[in-house]
């Protein structure tokens, strides 16, 4: 079976050997509505057993695909509709932002309850932000210190670490031939010979 997902309907094909064609031939089965996804009486009759098993396997497997998009979308844009909440917090102080500010509790426990089974606990990932932030600076003043160690017997202070700046390349001068138009020096100078009068 074959599924083509058009504009407003799944169309539901099946191939048929054609001895006269001496090859498959596409035939429409039936059609099933994209926003109420159910297998019509009509359907159901003119498919076998298992072509009726294959259609509702690919309505189980659409529905799951459609479901983590739309979840993977709401964790994406998550945060900045939490920014747009605070906004809106700050802003009304009425009823129905007491009701949203109850409702948003519930859910924040349980979003927080969610990071933290997930392994995505506060204190890890503020770690990590933490340890890719120091990661460049720990790096140059660790090798600063074995350095002056090595150097020097007494333990000295180690200079703050600098960012690496790179130096901008010097450009090598371009030179162009300049040459004077309508004068006799440049005339002079092109052919090597005083200009003919």
């Amino acid at each position: 079976m074959q599924f083509r997902e058009r504009r407003r309907v799944i169309q539901v094909i099946r191939t048929v050997y054609d001895p006269d064609l001496k090859r498959g031939r596409s035939e429409l089965v039936g059609k099933i509505d994209k926003a109420a996804p159910l297998v019509t009486d009509k359907l159901q009759k003119s498919c076998t057993p298992e072509e009726l098993s294959e259609i509702l396997t690919y309505l189980d497997d659409r529905h799951n695909r459609l479901r983590n998009e739309a979840v993977r979308a709401g964790a994406e844009t998550l945060p900045a509709q939490m920014r747009g909440a605070a906004e809106y917090f700050r802003t009304h102080r009425d009823d129905d932002a007491r009701a949203f500010a109850m409702e948003i509790r519930l859910a924040w426990e349980e979003l927080k309850t969610a990071l933290r089974e997930s392994g995505f606990s506060k204190s890890k990932l503020l770690k990590k932000a933490a340890e890719r932030a120091e990661a460049p600076t720990l790096a140059v003043s660790t090798v600063a210190v074995q350095v002056a160690a090595e150097e020097v017997a007494e333990p000295a202070e180690v200079p703050p670490a600098k960012a690496f700046v790179r130096k901008p390349r010097a450009r090598k001068a371009k030179t162009a031939r300049v040459v004077a138009l309508n004068t006799e020096v440049s005339k002079t100078d092109e052919t090597g010979a005083p200009p003919a009068a």
